[in-house]
């Protein structure tokens, strides 16, 4: 992705965490990227508390789990594609057990269809623990965007995006012009 925006939707950016932070650690930043013109989209190993996310600008929230079928909708019972796809589930869980949360959010994000189309159609993808920067680094690789470690980064990445200033810059221009 270019520096300026090049086409009118919006900056989509994707949260990815295996803890959850608190309500006042999440709600400054996902209101501070939905002023900025970006549509925020989560995803969490471990599911949040309704209070946590309730109220906030977010459009999608999904919970990470390790799933069956790699698509939509399951292949044809004992096929091909169904053997490979259930023996392969069965040596991620056995594989999960020891991982760590990084790696089990990895799998997770690439084995879900609607986690991968979450993770294709994001701009910008941010880690908001130290636990998922490595899956994070990894999801960013492949479609070649730019990745953040803590929302403030990406704030102001997405701030520099859309031209908007901060409030903070606001408010010192005025002053100056006083």
């Amino acid at each position: 992705m270019s520096e300026k925006r090049r086409d009118d939707h919006a900056v989509r950016v994707l949260l990815v965490g295996a803890v959850v932070p608190p309500r006042s650690g999440l709600a400054a930043p996902v209101r501070a990227l939905a002023v900025a013109g970006a549509d925020v989209r989560a995803l969490f190993l471990n599911p949040p508390n309704t209070e946590v996310l309730e109220g906030l600008p977010m459009s999608t929230q999904r919970r990470l789990t390790l799933t069956r079928w790699t698509t939509l909708s399951p292949p044809p019972r004992y096929t091909i594609g169904w053997w490979v796809q259930s023996v392969s589930y069965r040596i991620q869980r056995v594989a999960n057990v020891r991982a760590s949360a990084g790696l089990r959010i990895l799998r997770a994000a690439r084995r879900d269809p609607q986690a991968r189309v979450l993770v294709d159609e994001a701009d910008v993808l941010v880690a908001l623990d130290r636990l998922a920067v490595y899956p994070v680094w990894r999801m960013s690789k492949t479609g070649d965007r730019p990745a953040f470690y803590g929302p403030p980064a990406a704030v102001r990445y997405v701030r520099s995006l859309c031209s908007v200033p901060s409030p903070l810059e606001n408010s010192v221009e005025t002053e100056v012009n006083r």
